[in-house]
């Protein structure tokens, strides 16, 4: 009979094994739908996220005389030459971040279902270090591509940048899907419409927060020489210009995005035949 073996302690039939539900192949066309279906849902996405980001920057650092003639110039390239401005400099920047995002949160999170393992944390942490790292990237090209700064990027800009990132996937991708059960307990709505209302409007009310931070890290590129009261001063000021055009960029972006993956994620995994 075989001699039952102890870790400090505890006989091993008490650590519960490691059950995959799928099998190796299975579980990596699961991963391989679910990375195409964030590849698929972030072409929309990132024509708009295009339009908002360039508008704001250009703003920003006044270049376009106003937030609403930047975003109409802007949205009529789009309409009137989707590829070319599908293919142009900075969307592929801004897809290459959230096409990135979108594929590493659902390969993330199947894997960790797969396992049985609860995919918040996991997905949260590997998501941040994608999005930020990426972020940071799109930001500092666009930034020298539309700013008037210098060519060396600030450190003061990239923690601006980290800590936008973190408020944003850790609102949009822990803390909205949390709050999802509370509304539909709260207000009687159902799970998918309590889902929809949640998913858009928490990640739109975190630009509350990350929009002064992400204007202070450009404002260090623009103009490096400001005391930081007047740069904190003025990143508060200038927000209220272009926080309702980045509360719907999102609510765009990870909201009605995240449900648009979630839900052809679903379609393509688990209601496949």
């Amino acid at each position: 009979m075989m001699k039952e073996k102890t870790i400090v302690g505890v006989t091993t039939d008490a650590i519960p094994p490691l059950n995959p539900t799928s099998s190796p192949s299975s579980l990596y066309s699961k991963i391989g739908k679910g990375i195409f279906a964030a590849g698929a849902v972030a072409v929309p996405l990132s024509l708009g996220v295009t339009v908002i980001d360039r508008s704001v920057t250009l703003f920003s650092n006044g270049k376009c005389p106003s937030l609403s003639k930047a975003l109409a110039t802007g949205a009529r390239t789009v309409f009137r030459t989707p590829l070319v401005a599908f293919l142009g400099k900075d969307n592929k920047a801004v897809y290459g971040v959230y096409g990135a995002t979108y594929m590493t949160k659902n390969a993330t999170t199947i894997s960790c279902e797969d396992r049985g393992w609860d995919p918040k944390w996991p997905m949260f942490f590997c998501t941040s270090i994608v999005n930020g790292c990426l972020g940071i990237m799109k930001d500092k090209y666009l930034a020298k591509m539309f700013g008037s700064g210098s060519s060396n990027f600030p450190l003061a800009s990239y923690a601006s940048f980290l800590t936008r990132d973190a408020i944003l996937i850790g609102v949009s991708f822990v803390v909205a899907p949390t709050l999802v059960p509370e509304v539909e307990a709260v207000t009687g709505l159902s799970h998918t419409t309590a889902d929809v209302i949640t998913q858009i409007s928490v990640p739109a009310c975190a630009q509350l927060l990350a929009t002064p931070v992400h204007l202070a890290g450009l404002d260090f590129y623009n103009r490096p020489d400001v005391p930081m009261a007047t740069r904190v001063k003025d990143a508060i000021c200038n927000s209220r210009g272009p926080i309702l055009a980045r509360m719907f960029r999102q609510g765009y972006v990870f909201g009605f995005g995240s449900l648009c993956v979630k839900y052809f994620t679903k379609f393509l995994v688990e209601d496949a035949p």
